[in-house]
């Protein structure tokens, strides 16, 4: 699991002592967590209940056993998805992705503001200066993604996940090609970029306001 998020550009933190996960919670702040079910002297039910705080960012559960009660119980105890042994990395990305999306989504229903950039996510209305830039949907969601994620890098293959889906996997292109439509429509110099920010060999970044 750690090699395979490494490789689609996560930075995790491992541990396998339970008593460490409010230290990390901390200290690191990581935008999510995936818990084992079995645990070294507990499990995955009773940590969320000693440490209600890991809540605050969506909680993934593995598990070998998919058990209906065990996968309601997960819900009920407020955890994102609850993922049954064995599964494949692809499965485990858009997984991840997708409890990522949902959480920058519930997060952000305050209009992303960055200079003259204003990206409303309850209208979809994106202005520059006020006024009104016409995207296609595919670059309003592509632009979206960004911007409930800024600040963070997103590699090629995870803005290929969440705007286009499994499809279109390994081609990286398609993201540079829409990227430089947006920064045209956008009036963003891709020399000194404002809005979106190059990172390079990875993908993009939205700036933070």
């Amino acid at each position: 699991m750690r090699n395979t998020l490494v490789r689609a550009g996560y930075t995790p933190i491992v541990t396998s002592d339970p008593n460490e996960l409010e230290h990390l919670l901390a200290t690191e702040m990581p935008h999510l967590a995936v818990l084992d079910l079995v645990l070294p002297g507990t499990d995955a039910f009773e940590l969320i209940r000693r440490s209600p705080k890991v809540l605050e960012v969506p909680v993934i559960i593995v598990s070998g056993r998919g058990d209906d009660q065990l996968v309601a119980k997960a819900f009920e105890l407020g955890a994102a998805d609850y993922i049954v042994k064995p599964f494949s990395p692809t499965e485990l990305l858009a997984r991840i992705a997708a409890a990522l999306r949902r959480r920058a989504q519930s997060q952000h229903t305050e209009p992303y503001r960055m200079a003259d950039l204003t990206v409303d996510y309850m209208t979809h209305t994106v202005t520059v200066a006020g006024r009104v830039v016409s995207l296609t949907p595919t670059e309003y969601k592509l632009l979206s993604e960004l911007c409930t994620n800024a600040g963070r890098d997103l590699s090629y293959e995870q803005l290929l996940e969440a705007v286009w889906g499994d499809g279109a996997s390994g081609d990286a292109q398609r993201v540079r090609t829409f990227v430089k439509d947006l920064r045209a429509k956008l009036g963003d110099d891709a020399r000194r970029p404002t809005y979106i920010l190059t990172v390079p060999s990875v993908g993009y970044r939205a700036a933070v306001p």
